[in-house]
Order: C-alpha cells, then structure tokens, then sequence
C-alpha cells in the first residue's frame, strides 16, 4: 500500500490529503482509485477507512523495518521488480492494444460445435424457480395452488424485488446442478416432473416454493443459447491473448535476447 500511495516529493493540496506518515501523504484520490467500482455507496467510507488504516500501519512498519537495518532478500528485491515489470508490461499492452474484440455468430457455432466438453454437464440439473416467504400468505398461497406458472405470481406480487436471508433469491434461478441445493430442496424435487409446484417447503428461515421447468441429465450438452455469453467471453479472451503474443513476438525483433538452458544443468 504504501508504495501505492505514491511517493509525494511535494506536499499535496490539504484538501485532498486523508492521512499522512512524517512527510508520505496518502491522498483521497489515491484511495478513489484504490476502492473497486461495485462497492455500494453506503460501504465506501468503511473501506475507506480501512485502506487507510492498513496503509498508515505499513508505512510505520517499513520505516521502522528501515530504521533499524532491516533488508530484503535478492529474492525479494527480485520479486518486487518483476511485479514493477508486470505493471508497466500489462499498461503498454493496454495503450497499445486498445482495439475492441468483435466475435461473429458463426465463430460463435464454430467454437460451440468444436469444444462440446466444454459445455457437457458434470452433474444432472434442474431450471428452478424459487419464491421464499417469512411468513405464509394466505391470498399468494391460494394463488399458487390455482397457478400453472410460480415465476408469474413472483413477479406480479413483486416478490422478485424482495431481498431475502436465503442464498436463493427469488425469481428464476437457471439451471442449477441438483447436488448443489439444500438437501431438503433435492428431496422435494425428485422424479422426473417438470412444472409442478412444490411446496410450501418449511425451513428455519421460513418456507418455500419450487418449480422445476425442466431437467437435464449429467452428460448432456447445454443448449447454445445458454452458453452464448461464455463462448464470446472465451473467444474475445482468445483474440486478446493472441494479439498480445503476437505484438511481443514483433518487439523482440528490436532487442537482442538470448537464454542458456545448458547453464541450469
């Protein structure tokens, strides 16, 4: 952290400074750009706090550690300026290679046809549509037993908004290896049934309702539109990989670069 925070050579406008450690200063810019974008705004002065705290305590200890003769090893020094390395490798990459990755459907199909185990479920799955209540409602308990469609009262009586203490929300949860639900779901769900409601399902935290939409065995493949987003995210990380090597393999034309294998006997 503490080389993170900069070395400040200058005092830095008081208005932007959040902590300081003799003449280093941490500025409430650098801790902007430190905390992650997806954090809710109402925790972001909590972690906050706690990036300065972690970085008031490293710049005491490295001064101490400095104070009283303390010295990396070569191995460290080593590893800190490989990591330099890496940064400013990774920046060059990313100011160079600025282009933006197009993926076409037929690469789509290609892909998705060339490496079906990579889509062959492991385990057998269930399309699951999940509603949890605290507390039975008698008018949406009356609904469900009259309904064909459990994702329809959800929505209808905006239970999908509804934040729950549950792992599952509500609404529709996809398709979800049936190893991986509670016990007490698995059992409630077993057969070969599709769209039969099951439930109330009593827990400690309340009760449940289940609907399988359908059900699909270890072995089989998932469908391509189910895994369309995947197959773009792998083949844009392909296409990325690929012009990145290829920019390194031209650079080394301009540098002269050997390697001695014998020497590790």
């Amino acid at each position: 952290m503490a080389a993170l925070s900069g070395c400040q050579k200058h005092r830095p406008p008081p208005d932007q400074i959040v902590a300081r450690v003799e003449n280093e200063f941490l500025t409430r810019n650098m801790i902007e750009q430190l905390l992650p974008a997806d954090i809710p705004e109402s925790d972001r002065e909590f972690y906050a706090k706690k990036l300065i705290n972690k970085w008031i305590e490293e710049e005491i200890l490295s001064r101490t550690a400095r104070k009283d003769g303390i010295v990396l090893s070569p191995v460290k020094e080593w590893q800190i300026k490989s990591l330099r390395r890496e940064f400013i490798g990774d920046q060059l990459l990313k100011e160079k290679l600025t282009r933006k990755y197009r993926v076409s459907d037929a690469e789509i199909e290609a892909y998705y046809q060339k490496y079906p185990e990579l889509f062959t479920r492991a385990f057998d799955e269930v399309h699951l549509v999940h509603l949890y209540l605290e507390k039975l409602d008698r008018a949406i308990t009356r609904e469900i037993r009259g309904s064909k469609s459990l994702l329809e009262i959800i929505k209808k009586n905006y239970l999908d908004r509804q934040i729950t203490p549950n792992r599952e929300p509500n609404g529709d949860l996809g398709y979800v290896p049936v190893e991986q639900l509670r016990k007490i779901f698995a059992r409630a769900i077993r057969g070969r049934r599709t769209g039969r409601i099951y439930g109330p399902i009593k827990t400690a935290e309340g009760y449940h309702y289940l609907q399988v939409l359908d059900r699909k065995p270890a072995g089989s493949i998932r469908s391509l539109k189910l895994v369309r987003d995947e197959i773009i995210t792998r083949i844009k990380a392909e296409k990325k990989y690929q012009a990145e090597e290829n920019y390194v393999k031209e650079l080394k034309k301009n540098f002269n670069v050997e390697t001695f294998p014998e020497n590790l006997r």
